[in-house]
């Protein structure tokens, strides 16, 4: 028998099918002298420090650098998949395995790993295909590779995965130790934050410039040249002076046909971009959406990076777009009868890795009967809509460019009419109207007098904040931000990170308190630019990463060895250790505003909170002052209360603060107080000291509950 391993469930379902396996035995598939399961994507991961030696509990600048074994250990809930696998590998029943995992650095890891973990010595043989249509799955098993020629590709996957490790748990150390607090540092999401800290630093550097604009009262705007405003007002009225009320003739008239090609098949990247502009989703809300919709089946794997499908499904288009006449059905009747765009715009294998671009399957025209929440109902509609448009006619539009003179200035108007809407029909009702304004019936050499002509006063406007969407646009496209041509092409494929982590990228980064959102806003926190500028450039550069990944490609094409990279790394880190020997300790934690003076000491009071408990502190607590006091103090509790920041802010500033609603130890009644500090010290139980209180009633009245 042959033990057919694939990445995920649904993939192991599509192999079974095609190859006969058809029989389900003790969860598997059967039948044709296949057995047929899958992995769970990763089922193991590299121990972590602690998990090598007890002593790295401690994070201790001693222990650095942490070089390990590099052991495997299951993933916590990976324990019974892992299993079945073992008992299926070692059956007697199985002479060879096919490995079926997703044909890439990743896909070659998790198997590996699995395989290398469980001890297996049977032999190998890979599947290797970018499709799962049936074609695909069946030339794909007439041509099963050995298992040797994926040597260097899995060469690659585990040397990153070493530098990862070595780089994110040695310098999350290095760099907590300096810094008082837990840091984290990543090869990928470091300079993802410093990308947001430059970005909101050239926000805010920036100097806005007032400019004008002179228009026409038809809206035909100024222009010299290459200039199209005033950077001087003066000069702008002096044109206008001189133009107004003069003749004003018609110099040409030209109408150019233009074309603007449809848009690529959705990948990852570019839906949840789509859908951070104009839905709001976050990149991982996007993708756990997308991941609901694979499961119910009605679109295809999400964790893709291509924007193109291979040849052998380009046969099954057209089937497909008929199948979405429930969502559009003229649209797609008359996209039906002009024939489907199926060129290298939708058609491409040489762009295609692991996974083609993300489509609606064969299960589509069930989605109308499917339970979706809204917000499966509209990234299915994004998903639908973009695949028509991508096998859509071209838009073709008009675009007629008026020019003016006005004694002896220069006027230009130009105005943009549809010709053929193509596939910018099916986002009409989506998108602003495509004109701009309308040609008139100007005609060359006809005049008219100037009047009311226009300064408008407007203001050069700095860098927009990154949003989701332009983040992932970013990464995606990170080889545009290096100017080392040759080494920008190693990650112009790749980009930064890769699409199914880029979401978790922005969570992590957002979870550690490096950036925050605020609306569609990606903004960097005091503690994301503490950090960024503490970081040597080597560690926070995306020139690093294209060095890493120049490398790992080195690796693939036999050029390199792994262990010259991971040594390389190594070298690295030891370097960036030694260089920062001696740092001064530097603290992330926000600045923060005292509250007032301590009444023991004068010392400076400020709130401290963990969780729900809150801590009230002098600056000199525990050294020279006593004075600390919790949220929970036991004086307040007993009264119904908490110690709250605006309560203590007027014992330190007025000494004193009246209190309403206070409850009697009968419960039943409630009454105002003024409360002010004792002298009093007293320690309870536990070695907590406190602080007293005391209380003045003037001229307050016990009160029943409800009572005035």
């Amino acid at each position: 028998m042959k033990l057919v391993v694939a990445e995920k469930p649904s993939v192991a379902r599509d192999i079974a099918a095609e190859i006969g396996a058809n029989e389900k035995v003790n969860g598997v598939l059967t039948g044709n002298g296949f057995i047929v399961t899958s992995a769970r994507g990763h089922l193991v991961r590299v121990k972590r420090p602690e998990e090598y030696d007890s002593k790295y509990e401690k994070w201790e600048l001693a222990d650095l650098p942490i070089v390990p074994d590099f052991e495997f250990t299951p993933l916590e809930d990976a324990e019974d998949v892992l299993d079945n696998l073992t008992e299926l590998m070692n059956s007697a029943d199985v002479d060879e395995i096919i490995e079926a995992t997703d044909a890439g650095r990743e896909g070659e890891c998790i198997f590996r790993y699995i395989y290398e973990y469980i001890g297996c010595t049977k032999p190998v043989k890979r599947l290797w295909i970018s499709s799962l249509t049936a074609e695909s799955i069946r030339q794909g098993f007439s041509n099963l590779l050995p298992y040797e020629d994926k040597d260097r590709v899995y060469a690659a996957g585990l040397a990153r995965n070493k530098v990862d490790w070595l780089w994110g748990m040695n310098l999350s150390r290095l760099y907590s130790i300096y810094c008082g607090g837990k840091c984290s540092i990543g090869r990928v999401q470091t300079a993802v934050v410093n990308m947001i800290v430059q970005r909101d630093r050239e926000i805010a550097a920036f100097v806005k410039k007032p400019y004008y604009k002179l228009r026409l009262e038809n809206g035909a705007e100024w222009f010299d040249g290459d200039e199209d405003s005033f950077s001087d007002k003066k000069a702008a009225e002096t044109v206008k002076a001189k133009c107004e009320n003069q003749l004003c003739t018609v110099k040409s008239v030209e109408t150019t046909l233009k074309k603007e090609n449809r848009p690529l098949l959705f990948s990852l990247t570019s839906l949840q971009a789509e859908a951070n502009d104009k839905l709001g989703f976050s990149a991982a809300t996007t993708l756990t959406i997308m991941q609901s919709l694979y499961e119910k089946k009605l679109l295809t794997y999400p964790r893709t990076d291509s924007n193109y499908i291979t040849e052998d499904m380009a046969a099954k288009l057209e089937g497909l777009v008929g199948k979405l006449r429930f969502f559009n059905e003229p649209a797609v009747d008359e996209l039906l009868l002009t024939g489907l765009n199926i060129d290298s715009r939708v058609v491409n294998n040489a762009k295609v890795s692991d996974h083609h671009a993300i489509l609606p399957t064969e299960n589509i025209d069930n989605a109308d009967k499917t339970e979706l929440t809204k917000e499966e109902k509209a990234i299915l509609e994004m998903v639908m809509t973009r695949f028509l448009a991508a096998l859509s006619p071209e838009y073709q539009y008009n675009e007629t460019s008026v020019i003016f003179e006005v004694n002896g200035e220069t006027f230009r108007s130009k105005f943009k009419v549809p010709v053929k809407l193509g596939w910018k029909k099916f986002y009409i009702e989506q998108d602003e109207d495509d004109e701009n304004g309308t040609a008139g019936n100007f005609s060359e050499g006809e005049s008219f007098e100037a009047k009311k002509l226009t300064i408008s006063e407007c203001e050069t406007q700095p860098p927009k904040h990154y949003t989701e969407s332009t983040l992932l646009r970013a990464m995606e496209n990170i080889d545009r931000r290096i100017e080392d041509k040759e080494l920008s092409s190693y990650v112009s494929e790749r980009g930064l990170g890769t699409p199914a982590t880029r979401a978790m990228t922005i969570e992590r980064i957002i979870k550690v308190g490096y950036i925050s959102r605020k609306g569609k806003s990606l903004i960097a926190e005091d503690k994301g630019c503490k950090i960024i500028d503490i970081l040597p450039e080597n560690v926070k550069s995306v020139e690093m990463t294209a060095e890493m990944e120049q490398q790992l490609a080195a690796v693939e094409n036999g050029t390199e060895t792994p262990e010259n990279v991971v040594e390389a790394t190594k070298k690295a880190i030891c370097d960036i250790i030694k260089s920062e020997a001696g740092r001064e300790h530097v603290s992330l934690a926000p600045k923060k505003e005292p509250l007032g003076k301590c009444p023991k000491c004068g010392g400076a009071v400020y709130e401290y909170k963990k969780g729900e408990q809150t801590v009230f502190y002098c600056e000199n607590n525990p050294k020279s002052c006593i004075f600390r006091l919790w949220g929970d103090d036991l004086f307040w509790t007993s009264k119904g209360k908490k110690l709250t920041s605006t309560v203590m802010k007027s014992l330190l500033t007025k000494g004193k603060v009246k209190v309403g609603g206070l409850k009697s130890k009968d419960k039943d009644a409630t009454y105002d107080a003024i409360i002010s500090f004792s002298d009093k010290t007293w320690e309870d139980k536990n070695g907590k000291l406190h602080v007293g209180f005391s209380m003045e009633f003037d001229n307050s009245k016990k009160q029943k509950k409800g009572g005035k």
